[in-house]
């Protein structure tokens, strides 16, 4: 079977959904989505449609590594669970803000089905 989810790893690629994309923020994290045009290329090749590219990143208040990876693993768990109902097509960014400290598991999934919901990411049932 065909893997449909990859991940953002260049800067340019963050910064084109940071600035052509739209967004949707809340207490704990933010989601940024970009829908890519069918001819979009990388590195000479088109990235094809039934792709969905995936980045995870943090706000600039996480000083050390330890805080930082673990926020990263805790918004890679909870997609997770909503990575067969997310729309192909689009590169979107899960941006967990900086704060006292990290929220639980159930707050980032709560917050994150909220956010992929009302940017319209999440596929209806029959078409799936």
């Amino acid at each position: 079977m065909l893997k449909t989810t990859q991940t953002l790893r260049f800067n340019y690629e963050f910064s084109r959904v940071y600035r052509r994309g739209t967004f949707a923020t809340g207490r704990y994290l933010s989601v940024h989505a970009f829908k890519r045009s069918p001819n979009l290329k990388h590195n000479l090749t088109v990235i094809p449609s039934e792709l969905l590219r995936v980045g995870f990143t943090n706000g600039h208040g996480r000083k050390t590594a330890v805080a930082r990876n673990r926020g990263k693993r805790l918004l890679r768990a909870a997609f997770s669970k909503f990575e067969p109902s997310v729309c192909v097509g689009y590169d979107v960014i899960f941006l967990l803000k900086a704060g006292c400290e990290l929220p639980t598991y159930q707050e980032v999934e709560k917050e994150m089905g909220r956010h992929l919901s009302k940017l319209g990411l999440i596929r209806s049932e029959e078409d799936k």
